[in-house]
């Protein structure tokens, strides 16, 4: 019956036995065994020497696999599909693996891995690959958290932490790895325009540093050239929110009788000699002539099909973008003016155009009830 009087003093040393493991068990289990010694390990790239990269981001339908690759000094999309590769994003991905240096070690065991977001499931896998002798950098990206992104390296279990956020670069979709300039035009060399639509046919020309319209189009009520020179802008350097799917054709798209179509006719490459040189017809085959095509409205996306004549592409562009250039004569139009501010009424006693000021008594009750609140 001993133990009876004695089980308060038994329990409170088994609790405290508990507690004391918990807490190691808490506090060790990042860190390696004793006997093992766990370095930061030193990346050393040149960013110039990488030739080729395979990032794979996790996704709800499943993980995507994007290949870049450098060909005779330019990066392209080379898998899933063959197309030209966003030159800022590239760079910025680059940029960021040639400065992915490890400045802390956060775990050493496997089963952290989905906790800071560094296992096969969730982390950004990228591969980068040199042109030279020198091993393949494979690197797994995981969670961003007190100012460090956990990485993984290799093979090994240790999860490192690298300054900064390191995912972001990598984490992109195949639209945002892809070059969606459609045009990389000087608005300044265009010299001449056209927009043709179901919203009227219109043809300016620059003359002495201003949009005119051309005679043999009607013409605009209150003209204004600056909503030309805006018009042109948009159209010279056109950027596409994304791309048709594959299985979209020009058919499909509305883009065999085109809803609407620009003509843009660059003065910088006009040959010497041409029918545009001498004021007629510019001729259609020619360089200095840039064509977008808008075709029909992607239901899914609610974005419109458009293309450049001669590239095979199809991409998307936002409704707006698809209107501005199918414009109606009111786009060429001057705005209104816009509408002067209200004058301030004088109160009474006041002269007109004085600032409305409370009388001085007022003033004086106003401060007084305050200073009564205060209280």
């Amino acid at each position: 019956m001993q133990w009876r009087k004695n089980r308060v003093a038994i329990g409170a040393v088994v609790f405290v036995a508990l507690l004391a493991t918990t807490v190691w068990a808490v506090t060790t289990r990042d860190r390696p065994a004793e006997d093992a010694v766990v370095e930061l390990p030193t990346i050393s790239i040149d960013e110039d020497a990488i030739v080729a990269m395979e990032i794979t981001r996790p996704g709800e339908a499943g993980a995507e696999t994007v290949v870049l690759e450098k060909v005779e000094d330019e990066w392209r999309v080379t898998s899933p599909l063959d197309a030209d590769a966003d030159a800022n994003n590239v760079s910025s991905a680059l940029n960021r693996l040639s400065a992915l240096t490890p400045i802390q070690i956060v775990a050493t065991r496997e089963e952290n891995h989905a906790r800071l977001e560094v296992d096969d499931a969730q982390a950004v896998t990228v591969i980068a690959r040199m042109g030279d002798e020198t091993p393949p950098l494979d690197v797994r990206i995981g969670k961003y958290a007190n100012g460090v992104t956990m990485i993984r390296i290799d093979d090994r279990p240790e999860v490192f932490g690298v300054k900064g956020s390191a995912r972001f670069p990598f984490d992109r979709d195949l639209k945002n790895w892809r070059d969606r300039r459609v045009t990389q035009e000087e608005a300044k060399t265009v010299d001449r325009v056209t927009f043709e639509s179901e919203n009227g046919d219109f043809a300016f020309t620059m003359e002495d540093g201003a949009w005119v319209p051309e005679g043999k189009y009607r013409r605009i009520e209150d003209f204004d050239g600056k909503q030309v020179a805006g018009l042109v802008s948009t159209a010279a350097r056109l950027t596409a929110s994304g791309f048709a799917s594959e299985d979209v054709s020009n058919a499909r798209a509305g883009l065999n009788e085109p809803k609407g179509t620009v003509t843009l006719y660059l003065s910088t490459d006009t040959p010497e000699g041409s029918d545009a040189e001498e004021g007629g017809e510019p001729d259609e085959g020619a360089q200095s002539i840039v064509v977008l095509e808008v075709g029909d409205e992607d239901e899914e996306s609610s974005e419109y099909y458009l293309q450049r004549k001669g590239d095979p592409t199809i991409y998307l562009v936002s409704s707006y973008l698809a209107n501005r250039l199918q414009p109606g004569p009111e786009a060429f139009e001057r705005p209104p003016e816009p509408a002067a501010p209200p004058t301030p009424q004088a109160l009474p006693g006041q002269m007109p155009g004085q600032p409305n000021q409370l009388p001085p008594e007022v003033m004086q009750q106003l401060q007084q009830q305050l200073q009564q609140q205060q209280r």
